[in-house]
């Protein structure tokens, strides 16, 4: 959509001179000119304001190569229509010299003309957010002079990065939609349903911003949205390739963000979702932001990172980086919800020594989140390797046959070096499994999970801050209220129980 647009005159003749007559036979024959464009003012330019972005210097460099591309030969090459003669229809034009010889027109193409979010939309991450939602939702806003939010409690990583630059947390979702509830939304890297924040009406949502693939539980919008979606390693590189379309200002603590959003999501540039972009937009950023040492930034984010898990009880662990999807049984055609939780350290003997805390957990989850397969993978995010934790025997199974891999000595599932990546190595490859027929064994009738669900211990709050589940101690004493009960007598079924819900 732009404020104007070109109206043809008539269609082009290749037989008609540049003045409109007919060349005569063996006269000296001059070839017409560029496709003749009269701008006129489109009806819908009264909602679009976009001064002074146009990018000029692409157009330039078009002209210059279709220059160089007439002189070769020693003069022009007479123009071909496709139709050809005198036809009614449209003509088009074969050589890339006349098709893009107008300046306005590759003006109008090239810049960001297209890029349609009004001032004033809130740009807000996904639940649970990490470095690249917060930093990508910052830069978002200075870009299109919006107003960034959260979805949520960040960690210290984001923290860390957020203090680095001296920039001020952005305010929940909730408490700036009250104060603009007339505003738009724009989602920054995510696209999916489940992982919209809370309070986000979808009717007021014009763009998606993301680098995930669309899978399971897209979005649905009463309307077509602007949709910027590409496969690179993180939304802020995509963000910052948005600063150099616009040519807009960029200030050196949005670059720093940026920067640690890419350095966040890609593991330095290690993840195999790392893309020669991700590279450009590092070298970009880093001069910007004035960061000379990048490696020292990453050691920093992920010090800090890991500095958290020590503190972090098993109900935060398993929910501060779990992502859910719905599949399909291919046995009985029943819907199959998955959940793949990511925990990134840089020392995971610290997670591992709480295996067993965290499979109870996971299993807690399941029940909780009516959730049929669920994961728990610890990244080692300076040796680059992987380790899955298994609540059941379901999930060993499959992430057996997934990964190609045997269950080791201490219960988990150890993946070969380089697969870290939830995106392009977790979740692809426990799908393809799952499209190959195999089935969940264990499954609960409906009353057996509402019991289990029930009786699951209560979560422990104070000051807003999870501190876990009730204890047996915390059951004796909260026995009027329905009581709070130990999950390991609840979660661990018997033999004999497990028997009657195999298929």
């Amino acid at each position: 959509m732009g404020a104007s647009c070109a109206k043809e005159v008539e269609p082009f003749d290749p037989d008609r001179g540049a003045g409109g007559a007919r060349a005569e036979n063996g006269g000296d024959e001059k070839g017409p000119t560029s496709i003749r464009m009269q701008e006129v003012k489109s009806e819908l330019s009264k909602d679009v304001h976009l001064p002074g972005r146009r990018s000029s210097e692409i157009h330039d460099l078009f002209d210059n190569l279709c220059s160089a591309s007439r002189a070769v030969g020693g003069g022009e090459k007479k123009r071909r229509s496709i139709f050809g003669g005198k036809s009614a229809r449209r003509s088009f034009i074969a050589e890339g010299d006349v098709l893009y010889s107008s300046s306005k027109l590759t003006s109008k193409l090239t810049g960001p003309w297209s890029v349609v979010i009004p001032k004033g939309t809130i740009f807000i991450g996904h639940k649970i957010p990490d470095t690249d939602a917060i930093c990508s939702a910052i830069a978002a806003a200075e870009l299109f002079d919006g107003h960034p939010a959260k979805a949520g409690k960040l960690n210290t990583e984001t923290e860390y990065v957020l203090k680095r630059f001296a920039v001020r947390e952005p305010d929940l979702f909730t408490d700036v939609a009250k104060k603009r509830d007339d505003s738009s939304v724009c989602l920054v890297d995510h696209n999916q349903t489940s992982q919209v924040s809370d309070g986000v009406d979808l009717k007021k949502v014009i763009g998606v911003i993301d680098h995930h693939a669309f899978q399971s539980g897209t979005i649905c919008t009463p309307f077509p949205i602007y949709t910027d979606i590409r496969p690179w390693g993180s939304a802020c590189t995509i963000l910052a390739h948005g600063f150099i379309q616009h040519r807009h200002p960029l200030s050196k603590s949005s670059a720093g963000l940026m920067l640690a959003g890419i350095i966040s999501d890609t593991l330095s540039l290690c993840s195999p979702t790392t893309t020669e972009f991700d590279h450009l937009m590092v070298t970009f950023l880093s001069y910007a932001a004035g960061i000379k040492d990048v490696d020292e930034l990453a050691k920093e984010m992920f010090k800090a990172k890991s500095k958290q898990l020590e503190s972090m009880n098993a109900y935060s662990l398993v929910r501060g980086d779990i992502k859910k999807f719905v599949t399909e049984d291919a046995a009985s055609k029943a819907s199959l919800k998955l959940a793949i939780g990511v925990v990134e350290c840089t020392n995971p003997v610290v997670v591992m020594n709480r295996k067993g805390e965290l499979e109870e957990e996971l299993r807690a989850f399941k029940l909780e989140e009516d959730v049929d397969i669920a994961y728990l993978i610890v990244v080692d995010i300076v040796a680059l390797y992987s380790e899955v934790i298994c609540p059941e025997h379901d999930e060993i199974d499959l992430a057996c046959q997934a990964f190609q891999a045997k269950l080791s000595d201490n219960g988990t599932i150890k993946l070969e070096k380089g697969r870290v990546s939830r995106k392009l190595d977790f979740m692809p490859n426990l799908v393809k499994i799952l499209e190959k027929g195999w089935h969940k064994k264990a499954v609960d009738d409906h009353m057996t999970k509402r019991a289990k669900r029930q009786s699951l211990a209560q979560v422990v709050y104070e000051n807003g801050q999870v501190l876990g589940r009730g204890s047996i101690q915390d059951a004796g004493e909260q026995e009027s209220t329905g009581g709070v009960v130990d999950e390991s007598q609840i979660l661990r079924l018997s033999s004999d129980e497990e028997d009657e819900h195999h298929l």
